[in-house]
């Protein structure tokens, strides 16, 4: 056993009681050629059964102050209390959906030293509502079938770096002696995104490992797509500017969220589900219109009032929570 590597698994938790038992059970079940060494979580403030849950499954918990959580800055506070020669990340509500989910995720760096992380394939939920679960399962970034390598010395990378520096801590592994040179910035959102940029253009590679399923879904209405696109938009707009979007410069918002729903019901149609947008038929087009004007909004921050920001931002409404 000794000889095995030592994996560290990582949450940062607040008020997640409703998947992170399940979560958990799954990450303890795990099976592969590894030494689980300590699950630790950073919790920010949990007022539901979050806490008594860690407690229940031996989890080293690090409690924070709401108002000093930051996705970089927390996940960096955990990492740096870790012992294993490799950091798992896992959000509260990421399920693992097999037991090699963690073997998987560890094997291409295991077989390659120039890889510093790897991420896990997205799958929705069984429950969720069909526009989320169209944006998960045809997204190529997160929920495509195939894995695959990335580097900054990709042919196309200087046309379309966002697409190889995507990353995603929903699930991820590290090699801690990579963190320990190239933490994650402290920064409020895309941290990931942020921390696979500098690798990849440090000279290491990342991995897209689509055998190493996660269940990750949200239920969310229009309300909460608009703030949850406001947030990604914001962040990213702040180290890649080349991906501002031209909505308003191309076409009304209105029309391109009209094109986006025409194109749900055409998929509705040839998964043979046609029935199920009779239920979602107008909150589907709120729901896409939602998402273009949260990107809209959060690649214009700068010129936002910061009362607007904190409105329009899901993270701070998280924190105060």
């Amino acid at each position: 056993m000794t000889n095995l590597p030592s994996v560290s698994v990582l949450f940062v938790t607040k008020n997640g009681e409703r998947y992170l038992d399940e979560v958990l059970r799954r990450v303890r079940a795990q099976q592969g050629k590894f030494s689980l060494r300590e699950i630790i979580a950073v919790d920010s403030g949990s007022r539901d059964h979050t806490l008594a849950i860690l407690e229940s499954h031996a989890v080293r918990v690090i409690r924070i102050p709401p108002q000093e959580f930051g996705h970089g800055k927390t996940r960096n506070l955990a990492a740096a209390h870790a012992q294993g020669d490799y950091l798992v990340f896992l959000t509260q509500d990421a399920t693992p959906a097999h037991t090699d989910w963690l073997g998987t995720l560890l094997a291409p760096l295991q077989a390659d030293p120039s890889i510093a992380g790897a991420y896990s394939r997205q799958l929705p939920r069984p429950h969720c509502h069909p526009m989320e679960w169209r944006r998960i399962v045809e997204d190529e970034l997160s929920g495509r079938a195939e894995s695959c390598l990335n580097s900054s010395d990709a042919p196309d990378y200087a046309d379309n770096p966002a697409f190889f520096y995507f990353f995603s801590n929903v699930s991820s592994i590290l090699r801690r002696s990579i963190w320990q040179q190239h933490p994650f910035p402290e920064v409020e959102f895309a941290e990931d995104q942020l921390w696979a940029k500098r690798v990849l253009e440090a000279g290491y590679k990342t991995a897209y490992r689509a055998d190493s399923l996660v269940y990750h879904s949200h239920g969310y209405g229009p309300w909460m797509n608009l703030r949850r696109h406001f947030d990604h938009a914001q962040a990213v707009s702040d180290f890649n500017h080349a991906a501002r979007s031209s909505l308003c410069s191309v076409l009304p918002i209105a029309w391109r969220a009209a094109r986006r729903d025409l194109s749900f019901w055409r998929w509705l149609k040839k998964q043979g589900r046609l029935h199920v947008g009779l239920r979602w038929g107008g909150l589907a087009l709120a729901w896409h219109l939602a998402a273009l004007w949260g990107v809209w909004l959060g690649e214009r921050k700068n010129a936002l009032a910061p009362q607007l920001i904190q409105r329009l931002s899901l993270q701070e409404s998280i924190k105060r929570q």
